[in-house]
């Protein structure tokens, strides 16, 4: 047991040394930060003192006494400084701190003048004390930080949390039973440098220490594996006690085997790459500072993504993966959901001609949904076991320019890849370029599907204004076939009327005028026709004498009608003609329909009136101005409504209806005067 504390002390004091001196040469000066270096080194001096009486070196009572006192106290110093700056109140902390502080008097008091408490004695209450008070100044830090903080206070509240609990197991041994235990005591060195890593992990997080630790990759990586295999060799070890002891007559023989097996085992963990290089990763992940600052990347791939033209856009997003690992540029594959292959379409820095397309069913693209990862084609030529030997195009892998495959997922679907041309400076890629390229590339899938969002949006729009045009003239056209079919209809009883003849000549005429204006309509792609002056009462009396010729026959009351306005007189015609011929449709021959005008203010108002079968509110709201929906079956194109109150609109106004089931229905269609050029 000697042996073991004389190590376990030892290696504390190394320890501590080491992460003492690193802050030393890390520190900035700042109070905190110097409290820590102080603590790390009281503990290596008190470690140091421990391992040398334990070895048989002569070490003077008083000072034991009080390198114990100080490890415990300035620690507790430490976490008063921490704890004060979460706003606790300084009387606590003060009285914690004098706690240590009166222990440390009262040895040293006893020391010179003698008296019959021993340092022993005086020990045991006062590092339970201590152990005590630093459980309580850790369980107030961790508390009283904010939750985003605690991830950082976590190691320090478990690395100083488990000495001062073993602390107060130690002390309360040795006052419950007159002395201290000598295995507890021995075995307190190995236990101290299990929380050694977790107050450096603490130190290494919380750059508001003033402390900016850095150790080299390689020596993080060498210690930690010296110390796994240590830990390995005393599994081994102990694993070899119990069989001896409880093997009997066998027990040579197993341990021989046992050991040869564990000795074989420990080789094959040594020399597994697969095992080195989660090691490392873990290793840079958990001790070390990113490589990248993610901020700077995110705000500079968001500065190249915005900085694109029209005809630049994907080769935009191919400079914006490329310039994170310097390569000189790349090519772009996106999925072509008819031909299901990946075809390249746009080249930055590179030449676009000697890519070929990947079909969606090739085992790199299967390998990679699966698996998720970047393929790196050098890596791939010299060791294609690492790639599970995935079959790769033969003209990518025979480029010798060709380096990187980076995917472009978007809702865990592989959208496309992106190549990359193989850098000026050769470098191998880390856990952290990979980890940043995917997601790089997930951000540039969401770009290159929002802009095919986009054109599709346009096309869309395009579309919609084509088809909004083709409505408003088929619906012109279709008023202009019921005129024909009227005149038709009435010619076999009427024809040798000349009222009749003369009527139907006006009815074709004006037909014919319409017709022009709309070739000409469609000629300009537009629905809006050249305004001109007219009475207000004469394109009602059009309006209504288009509709004359069904029952009931409209009624007029043009006494506010006399107004000069400037509007496309055909269409507005159009429109009112619709309404009239939508009243007659809703109301029986004996019933009303009327039609009156009058100019309130500022402010035009005309009105459609019947007492036909009405609708219902639901009706109006929902339906009848909703383009394309009928009540009228196959007769009717459903945009007429919707057509006269875009009218109203387009003047500034707007399209009222009041209607309730059976009781009839108004329509009023309003616009200002300033609209029409009233005069």
């Amino acid at each position: 047991m000697t042996y073991l504390g004389i190590t376990g002390y030892g290696a504390v004091a190394t320890l501590y040394a080491v992460v003492g001196i690193l802050s030393l040469i890390s520190w900035r000066g700042g109070r905190i930060g110097g409290l820590f270096i102080v603590a790390c080194s009281a503990t290596a001096i008190w470690a140091c003192l421990h391992s040398i009486h334990m070895a048989g070196g002569t070490i003077p009572q008083i000072a034991l006494f009080c390198a114990e006192v100080l490890r415990g106290g300035l620690w507790i110093t430490f976490l008063i400084q921490l704890v004060v700056h979460l706003g606790t109140s300084r009387y606590l902390s003060t009285a914690f701190q004098l706690v240590w502080v009166a222990l440390l008097l009262a040895g040293v008091t006893t020391w010179a003048v003698p008296a019959a408490i021993g340092f022993r004695d005086l020990m045991f209450p006062g590092g339970m004390i201590i152990a005590v008070v630093g459980l309580l100044l850790i369980d107030q830090l961790f508390r009283n930080s904010r939750p985003q903080m605690r991830g950082n206070i976590g190691p320090l509240a478990l690395g100083l949390g488990g000495m001062f609990a073993y602390d107060l197991y130690l002390y309360a041994h040795g006052a419950l039973f007159g002395s201290i235990n000598e295995l507890v005591w021995s075995a307190r060195g190995v236990v101290n440098t299990m929380f050694v890593p977790l107050i450096a992990i603490a130190a290494r997080r919380n750059s508001k220490w003033d402390l900016d630790i850095f150790v080299s990759r390689h020596v993080v990586y060498y210690a930690s594996t010296l110390v796994a295999v240590g830990a390995y060799l005393l599994l081994m070890s102990a694993g070899g006690y119990l069989i001896m002891r409880y093997a009997g007559d066998w027990g040579g023989l197993a341990q021989i085997v046992f050991f040869a097996g564990a000795v074989l085992l420990l080789f094959v963990l040594l020399f597994s790459q697969h095992l080195r290089a989660r090691l490392k990763v873990f290793l840079s992940k958990h001790f070390f500072r990113n490589k990248y600052d993610y901020r700077d990347e995110w705000l500079r791939l968001t500065s190249t993504l915005s900085g694109f033209e029209d005809s630049s856009t994907r080769q935009i997003v191919i400079k914006a993966i490329a310039q994170i690992i310097s390569s000189p540029g790349g090519v772009l594959w996106n999925l072509d959901e008819t031909s299901r292959e990946y075809k390249p379409v746009s080249a930055y820095g590179s030449d676009l001609a000697l890519s070929g397309v990947i079909p969606l069913d090739h085992p790199m693209i299967g390998f990679i949904k699966e698996r998720n990862w970047l393929v790196d084609l050098e890596e791939y030529r010299e060791s294609p076991a690492t790639y599970e030997h995935t079959e790769m195009p033969e003209w990518l892998v025979n480029d010798s320019d060709a380096w990187l495959i980076v995917p472009l997922v978007t809702r865990n679907h592989l959208t496309g890849l992106v190549m990359l041309r193989k850098s000026p400076r050769p470098q191998r890629l880390n856990y952290e370029d990979r980890d940043l390229l995917k997601t790089a590339g997930h951000q540039i899938a969401v770009h290159l599907a929002q802009e095919s969002s986009d054109n599709l949006l346009a096309q869309s729009k395009q579309f919609e204004a084509y088809n909004r045009l083709t409505a408003f003239l088929m619906h012109d056209l279709n008023n202009l076939i019921a005129q024909q079919s009227m005149i038709v209809k009435n010619a076999e009883r009427h024809k040798r009327s000349p009222e009749f003849v003369d009527d139907a000549m006006l009815t074709i005429s004006s037909s014919v005028l319409r017709m022009r204006s709309i070739m000409d309509q469609l000629k300009q792609r537009d629905v809006n026709a050249k305004a001109t002056k007219t009475v207000l009462k004469f394109i009602i009396s059009a309006a209504v004498d288009r509709c004359a010729g069904k029952a009931p026959e409209p009624e007029m009351d043009l006494r506010g009608a006399d107004l000069l306005i400037e509007i496309d007189a055909e269409r507005f015609a159009m429109v009112l003609t619709h309404l009239i011929r939508n009243a007659q449709d809703a109301t029986p021959p004996n019933g009303s329909v009327k039609i009156s005008a009058d100019c309130p203010g500022s402010d035009v108002c005309v009105r459609v009136a019947d007492n036909g079968s009405g609708m219902t509110p639901d009706f109006v709201r929902d339906h009848l101005f909703r383009p394309f929906d009928s009540t009228k079956g196959s007769q009717g194109m459903g945009i007429g409504a919707y057509q006269a109150r875009e009218f109203a609109r387009g003047l500034g106004g707007d399209l009222k209806v009041s209607s309730s089931r059976g009781m009839g229905t108004t329509v009023v269609m309003s616009f200002p005067k300033s609209a029409v050029g009233a005069g």
